[in-house]
């Protein structure tokens, strides 16, 4: 999809593992996207996205001059608005 992060010199817009998915994008638009091929994809393969346990988080670049904003609109996934978070324990949601 050419959307992704560059991360040690790899251009990356998923991580899974096992039921985990991580999507990585470098903007509010570009993550939105890939949620919405997510759906597509999943719905390729009779799957569903969990909407309860599907959370954002938003990194804040390094360098403050690039912030462009300190609140973002909600993503939307089959529908559901999804609840941005501070931080992630993956046992709080097994």
């Amino acid at each position: 999809m050419k959307i992704g992060c560059n991360i040690g010199g790899m251009f990356m817009n998923i991580l899974a593992y096992a039921d985990d998915v991580v999507l990585l994008a470098p903007s509010w638009f570009a993550l939105q996207q890939l949620i919405d091929a997510l759906v597509c994809g999943a719905c390729d393969i009779d799957m569903q996205c969990n909407t309860n346990k599907t959370v954002c988080m938003v990194f804040p670049p390094k360098d403050k001059r690039k912030i462009v904003a300190s609140a973002f609109p909600g993503f939307v996934l089959n529908g559901a608005t999804l609840k941005y978070v501070s931080e992630f324990i993956s046992w709080a949601y097994d």
